[in-house]
């Protein structure tokens, strides 16, 4: 009985402190656009969050909700395949690690079209991503690819430039 009430709370902990991860990773992206700089044209009435496989569930709608970035209503679109990416405007496109065998695929597809890339895919910043979520002793960290997002005509402001980790990509 002792082990099955041991094992349970392991169980639940670990639930736990995987939904609060999720939970992060959800918040960090409004949290983050709010440093980039968009140097779009044309102009839309909505700041577009589009979700790849959404791994958040119904908790991304939650934190949402009625929210504004950049001045704009927040529209959150989700995805299955990178191919539906054409029938939505996005800001930014949030890639989960459930994805990371099709990354090259998803990067080569959405480049040109000045999309922000955030993802927790290991080595993500590294292979083209733009900017990297993970956590070291239950703590969030960042990983931004400077180069990488210039190249989509994006700027990251100083702010957030200061609390994350600037990287290269692997190739160069």
């Amino acid at each position: 009985m002792k082990r099955l009430f041991i094992l349970l709370l392991l169980v639940v902990t670990t639930l736990n402190a995987s939904f609060s991860e999720d939970k992060f990773k959800a918040m960090i992206i409004g949290k983050v656009a709010k440093y980039v700089v968009w140097n779009k044209k044309e102009s839309t009435p909505y700041f577009n969050i589009t979700i790849l496989n959404n791994p958040f569930g119904s908790t991304i709608d939650t934190i949402y909700h009625n929210k504004r970035i950049d001045g704009k209503e927040v529209k959150i679109h989700y995805i299955d395949t990178i191919d539906q990416l054409t029938q939505t405007q996005s800001d930014i496109l949030y890639i989960p690690n459930s994805q990371a065998s099709q990354l090259q695929n998803i990067l080569d597809t959405i480049k040109g079209k000045g999309i922000f890339t955030i993802s927790d895919i290991r080595g993500f910043a590294q292979k083209g991503g733009m900017l990297q979520l993970y956590f070291i002793s239950r703590k969030i960290k960042l990983k931004i690819n400077l180069e990488s997002v210039k190249e989509e005509n994006l700027n990251i402001r100083s702010t957030l430039l200061r609390i994350a980790k600037v990287i290269k990509e692997e190739n160069e």
